[in-house]
Parts: structure tokens; sequence; C-alpha cells
């Protein structure tokens, strides 16, 4: 009977300890990520970006730069242009579990000038931090 009680006294104080131990490794942070809705071609040499930053996270964040890898397809399925790290600053704050809506514009000499339908690829890489600033 001792050693029953010795081992669940054991088993109880062991599991009080991860509770412990893994509540405070566990931290309220943002994930903040933007989405593409729609790309527009109206002059050459540009391009109008339209989409939202989302907060699947937490707590509040605040966007501070992106990186955009973008391809545009013409509707043959020719490649248009094309360009990877386009970094564009961004100072925006995206409260928990929320989107907000972002319009940005890209220039670049060689975005043709294009009025028929496309498709694009891209990825987006968000950086945030917790405060503003």
């Amino acid at each position: 009977m001792k050693k029953m009680l010795l081992g669940l006294f054991t088993v109880l104080a062991v599991s009080m300890l991860c509770m412990i131990t893994f509540s405070q490794s566990v931290e309220a942070k943002p994930q903040i990520r933007y989405h593409v809705e729609k790309i527009q071609l109206d002059s050459p040499g540009e391009a109008t970006i339209v989409g939202h930053f989302s907060n699947d996270g937490d707590e509040t964040g605040y966007v501070k730069w992106m990186d955009l890898n973008l391809t545009l397809i013409a509707d043959n399925g020719q490649q248009m242009w094309a360009d990877t790290g386009i970094r564009h600053y961004v100072e925006k704050m995206v409260p928990a579990y929320e989107m907000v809506h972002y319009t940005f514009y890209i220039q670049n000499g060689d975005i043709p000038e294009y009025h028929k339908k496309f498709r694009w690829k891209c990825h987006s890489n968000t950086h945030w931090e917790k405060n503003a600033g």
C-alpha cells in the first residue's frame, strides 16, 4: 500500500512539475501573413497588389516589412514578368484573430501594361513584431 501511495505521489509531483514548466514556455504571439487577393496592371511599369494581412495568433502584432515573390503569367501561359524578394516596408497594426486590408504598388520598368486576363503565382514572407515603432 505504501509503494502504491508513493508511486501515485511521484506521478502527481511529476505531472505538476510538467504543467508548471510547460505553461511558462507557452507564449502568446502574433502570426501574421499577407494574402494577395488581386493584381492589377493598369500602366506600364506598375502593378497594384490588393490583399490583406491576417493574424492567426492570439496577440496583436505590427507588420514591419514583407517580401514578395511574384510571377505574372499571360492568358496564353507565357510568363510576362517575375521577380523575387520584392521588399515593401509597412507600419500596420493587425489585431489578434483579425484581418486588415492592405494595397500597395510595385514599380519596375519591366512590368508590362496588360488588359487581358492573366494569372499570378506569389509567395510572401511577412516580418512582424509585437511592439509598434
